[in-house]
């Protein structure tokens, strides 16, 4: 599944890298992340994000963006905080409202690369109990001007952060993003 992920996303880059107005860049920002669905008496954990887009041009309105980011995610709930660890390949589809605003929707496939629980000075991995696989669909907005790019996003966890040994709850990973990326 890993491979075949991987395989479309640079099947995607290949593609795009073939336009002529295709763009490629970096891009940092802010996690402000938790978990939904059945989770209850729990906190956001911050964290960040960074990685590489290529924007190619559909038409004169509509562009495609897919990612390649490395993610903090987590929650805390009590005295434990949860720190996960992904890979995640967002889709995005662009749509222009007026200049450089755009409208941005699409899908988003993470991959687990760790998982932890801290309380005080003790640290534990959880990687095991987790679900090594994440949906999500990520849905906001963003300006373009130069070479810079603005965003803001909300990731909707579509699939349960855990392994399925616990029936009958789902706890889907939420995550707001603030980004700023460049143009390269």
């Amino acid at each position: 599944m890993k491979k075949m992920i991987l395989l479309g996303f640079f099947a995607l880059l290949s593609v795009a890298g073939a336009q002529a107005q295709t763009s490629f860049g970096i891009k940092v920002g802010l996690n402000v992340a938790n978990i939904g669905g059945d989770a209850k008496g729990t906190d956001p954990r911050t964290g960040v994000h960074a990685g590489f887009f290529a924007t190619a041009p559909i038409s004169e309105r509509f562009a495609i963006q897919p990612e390649l980011l490395y993610s903090q995610q987590g929650f805390k709930a009590d005295d434990y905080t949860f720190t996960y660890h992904y890979l995640n390949i967002p889709l995005i589809f662009k749509g222009t409202i007026s200049g450089g605003f755009h409208v941005q929707v699409g899908p988003q496939f993470g991959i687990l690369l760790d998982a932890k629980r801290k309380r005080g000075k003790e640290t534990l991995d959880i990687s095991d109990n987790m679900n090594k696989y994440d949906g999500a669909l990520a849905l906001g907005f963003g300006y373009d001007v130069s070479i810079l790019q603005v965003s803001a996003r909300y990731n909707l966890g579509l699939s349960d952060t855990q392994d399925g040994t616990l029936k009958g709850v789902s706890y889907p990973n939420n995550v707001f993003q603030l980004a700023v990326g460049v143009k390269l």
